[in-house]
């Protein structure tokens, strides 16, 4: 036998104590008590497979239980709310769906209700529907609530396993995807290699043609021909720092540590019209700090080569949460025939993409080209969230989940609560026999004449004063002012037709003090 096997039985013991010491003071019929047995044991034995089966079988023999204990002396077997309630809350721990359990509760109280009204008849069946009442209050707290219970511990389960699991596969693939725009941003660069070494080579042919056209003596040639070599070192240098990064994964792929100013001041250094309107009031974002350099570049890059002569105007603002740039040049002064791919536009509007920004460019209505991109200040790409981030919220999830346990059952009860009792607050009020009345009815009056002076229902909670009236009498029980204002009730019992009885009885703890008795 496993150790599980054992547990059951250990359990199926614990619960059928319980039945066995309530049924033996209460001397029930042994088919009675094997009855209970046997169920508790399918229930017990079948828990695991079919959680809601064990739940409704166990329910079901509670249910006709109370429905025959209804207007009898004997009480109510409650020996079996333990099983219910502890079946219940291995219902919602296997993980059972939300709708199947609604069903079961919903038909099962429908059933109690439809048959205890069948078993009562006339006057127990108000009480009957009282009782309909508790019981359903009841099973908010003894059947719903653990049911919820459980649920919320087969979510937190889960939460240790595969929500953990599944936390720590998004932050992989979230590595996944940062390497991969590693790997694209390396592709980027290596496109955008030609611009930058055309931006160089384009410096070089500027001082080249300043070389070739000054009239002046050949120790300015010299100099000239040093400049040359400087930038050539200098593009050679670049050329370096971007195959360096192409073939190192660890490289930064920051672009050279420049300002946008020493960009516009070598670039007019060089030849190149070019004024700079900056009005930045805060620190950028590095990424779109980087972004905002490589548009200055490129545009500059573009002028030189594809309109030589031209001013060119760099305007860098900020604006509200944005930044604003904007590079304007006049058009060629004569007609150029460069080669033109057009991949380092293509690549510079990625990467202000990637910055959070928009990047526009084409040929202006007077003259010349545009090129205007807006991002804002502090990048706008959110990280996506990690695995702490998601357990968090997962967790968050849970606690409500939790709140909403235990709240909807209290809530729902309240409510049943206060139906209930209004139900005995109207049932009691028209279950008043006032003393004048009860006075006026004398032994051995008949019963049709006396049905008259009685009020239209009977008390639904009789005062429990073990009175066994002798075979063939009927006793009924009324109360002689509104509920919660008296000490005692009246009895009034009837055979054969007439009325054979009737007596003051004490309601409470403190003997009765009636007002007049007959």
């Amino acid at each position: 036998m496993t150790w599980r096997r054992l547990g059951d039985v250990g359990l199926w013991a614990a619960l059928s104590f319980l039945v066995l010491a309530e049924s033996g003071a209460r001397n029930d019929p042994y088919w009675f008590r094997a009855a209970c047995l046997a169920v508790l044991a399918f229930a017990v034995f079948v828990r695991r497979r079919w959680p809601l089966p064990a739940l409704t079988v166990v329910a079901w023999a509670e249910i006709v239980i109370l429905a025959f204990a209804l207007g009898t002396t004997n009480g109510v077997q409650i020996a079996l709310v333990p099983a219910i309630s502890l079946l219940s809350y291995l219902s919602g721990r296997r993980e059972t769906q939300l709708k199947h359990f609604v069903l079961v509760c919903s038909w099962s109280l429908v059933g109690m209700l439809v048959l205890a009204l069948t078993v009562a008849r006339g006057a127990l069946a108000t009480e009957a529907v009282l009782t309909w009442l508790l019981m359903l209050l009841l099973a908010l707290l003894l059947v719903v609530l653990p049911w919820l219970v459980g649920r919320y511990r087969a979510q937190q389960a889960l939460l240790a396993t595969a929500g953990w699991e599944r936390a720590e596969r998004i932050e992989r693939e979230q590595q996944m995807e940062i390497d991969q725009e590693r790997l694209r941003e390396r592709s980027r660069i290596a496109e955008d290699m030609h611009d930058s070494v055309g931006h160089e080579l384009s410096l070089i042919a500027l001082r080249a043609a300043a070389l070739e056209l000054d009239p002046s003596l050949p120790e300015e040639h010299r100099r000239a021909a040093g400049e040359l070599r400087e930038s050539a070192a200098t593009a050679t240098e670049r050329l370096g720092e971007i195959v360096g990064v192409l073939r190192d994964q660890d490289a930064p792929t920051i672009p050279h540590d420049e300002t946008v100013r020493s960009l516009v001041d070598r670039a007019a250094e060089s030849g190149l019209a070019v004024q700079l309107v900056e009005e930045v009031d805060a620190e950028l974002a590095p990424m779109v700090d980087r972004a905002v350099h490589r548009v200055v570049q490129e545009s500059l890059t573009n002028a030189s080569k594809h309109a030589p002569g031209a001013s060119v105007t760099v305007n860098v603002t900020t604006r509200a949460d944005d930044v604003h740039v904007q590079v304007v040049d006049t058009g060629a002064e004569r007609p150029v025939a460069a080669p033109s791919g057009g991949r380092g536009l293509d690549g510079l509007r990625e990467r202000v993409r990637l910055a959070g920004g928009a990047l526009t460019a084409g040929p202006r209505p007077d003259g010349g080209f545009e090129v205007t991109a807006t991002m804002p200040r502090a990048g706008g790409r959110p990280e996506p969230p990690t695995a702490a981030v998601e357990r968090a919220t997962v967790r968050r999830s849970a606690q409500r989940g939790l709140i909403t346990a235990i709240a909807a059952p209290l809530l729902l009860g309240a409510v049943v609560g206060a139906v209930a009792l209004g139900y005995y607050l109207v049932a009691g009020y028209s279950a008043i026999l006032r003393p004048a009345e009860y006075d006026g009815l004398a032994i051995g009056q008949p019963e049709a004449e006396v049905e008259k002076a009685l009020p239209r229902m009977q008390m639904l909670d009789a005062p429990a004063e073990g009175y066994r009236p002798p075979d063939g009498w009927s006793c009924q029980y009324y109360r002689p002012a509104a509920p919660f204002s008296t000490n005692y009730v009246y009895r009034l019992c009837f055979a054969n037709g007439a009325l054979v009885a009737k007596a003051v009885v004490q309601s409470g703890s403190v003997p009765p003090t009636p007002e007049g008795n007959g």
